[in-house]
């Protein structure tokens, strides 16, 4: 019509209403990738990984979840600062065995692996299928997802504040609080993984509900601590063995941590794009990245393979420091051409310069995902 009558209308259904590969209801077209619907579209009240206990593969085994990732409208890590804190892993009973190469309060080294994989893990092309992910600064401009070289900003032992064994989500909340004040940090842009050690973990994980989550305080969810704090409960995943990684990607001996860092990599990952954990408080939405059945960059590809080399499966991921380190796939809308798959980060090597270094970065990381055997769980 071109009378300029008006008419009563319902929003329609767009798939770019979010981003060029989103979804949402509109009242008009889009004019650019980042534009916002009118309406938008509400996020499921419960984390699908908290409804099930556990985050298993997509439709069928070992497949990923498809259907793009939606931006929800919370504020992504645009400067991510990871802090870690080893709750208890030097008090008396922490750990029932000892090491000739390990110190006592860390006999397997997963503290070691845990500090060293935070450290190694920004600025990889791994890191870079993140930062496709970006918040709306609701002044027209937008922020993605940072991938620095520096993400490790503090650990802290902390064997003064007593620990037990199966522990509430709310204890692990306060320890992160207390984390907060003891590096004295702010809460923007940062996460603390609270990382607990063989005999004292959370109650959900002891009766193997989930390998580990993350979480975001409100009042409601956690009346009485720190309130806006992004959190990562990473249990001792040792004690689940193949259940939560063991040899997933690497043969044994060798392969025994693989789910260490498998499984943080996980949580942090869907930290930086969806701090928030799809919370939200009336009218306000904490959420910001994930699909509409609650899946966020990470659950999504968990354990895709399932012990097999097919595309989008854990493989060992080449640090900032030069050394391997197991870990899973992250959904990328852009791969694919924007049908979005999960993925290791190859295609993230065409932010380099020049079509020489372009190839050479696809050569060198996808060669990693593909030249390394994987071990059935």
């Amino acid at each position: 019509m071109n009378n300029h009558t008006k008419f009563a209308v319902q929003p329609l259904w767009s798939n770019r209403a979010f981003d060029v590969t989103g979804q949402g209801c509109v009242r008009s077209a889009p004019t650019n990738p980042h534009a916002m619907p009118a309406v938008g579209i509400m996020p499921p009240t419960v984390d699908i990984c908290m409804t099930t206990g556990i985050c298993p593969p997509g439709v069928a085994a070992g497949q990923p979840m498809p259907v793009n990732m939606a931006y929800f409208g919370g504020n992504v890590q645009t400067k991510p600062k990871v802090y870690l804190v080893l709750w208890g892993w030097g008090e008396p009973g922490a750990f029932d065995h000892t090491s000739a190469t390990h110190p006592v309060s860390d006999p397997d080294g997963v503290g070691a692996l845990m500090t060293r994989f935070i450290a190694a893990m920004g600025g990889t092309s791994w890191g870079k299928v993140s930062a496709q992910y970006y918040q709306s600064n609701y002044n027209g401009t937008y922020s993605n997802v940072g991938n620095p070289t520096h993400e490790l900003a503090g650990v802290w032992n902390d064997n003064t504040n007593p620990i037990h064994d199966n522990l509430s989500p709310h204890e692990l909340a306060q320890e992160a609080a207390r984390g907060v004040l003891h590096f004295g940090i702010g809460l923007t842009d940062a996460q603390v993984v609270v990382a607990t050690p063989q005999k004292f973990n959370e109650a959900g994980f002891n009766q193997n509900s989930y390998c580990a989550w993350h979480d975001f305080t409100t009042p409601l969810s956690y009346p009485g601590v720190t309130a806006g704090m992004a959190f990562v409960n990473m249990p001792y995943v040792l004690n689940a063995g193949g259940g939560c990684g063991k040899d997933f990607v690497n043969p044994a001996p060798t392969g025994d941590v693989d789910g260490v860092t498998i499984v943080l990599g996980h949580e942090i990952a869907e930290t930086l794009t969806d701090p928030g954990a799809e919370s939200s408080a009336g009218l306000v939405q904490y959420g910001a990245w994930f699909d509409y059945q609650g899946w966020e960059i990470g659950d999504k590809c968990a354990w895709v393979g399932d012990g097999l080399q097919v595309p989008g499966a854990p493989f060992n991921m080449i640090g900032n420091d030069g050394a391997a380190y197991p870990v899973q796939t992250l959904w990328s809308n852009s791969s694919l051409n924007g049908v979005g798959y999960c993925s290791g980060g190859c295609e993230a090597s065409s932010l380099k310069k020049g079509a020489a270094a372009e190839t050479q970065g696809r050569q060198s990381h996808c060669s990693d995902a593909r030249s390394r055997p994987l071990s059935p769980v």
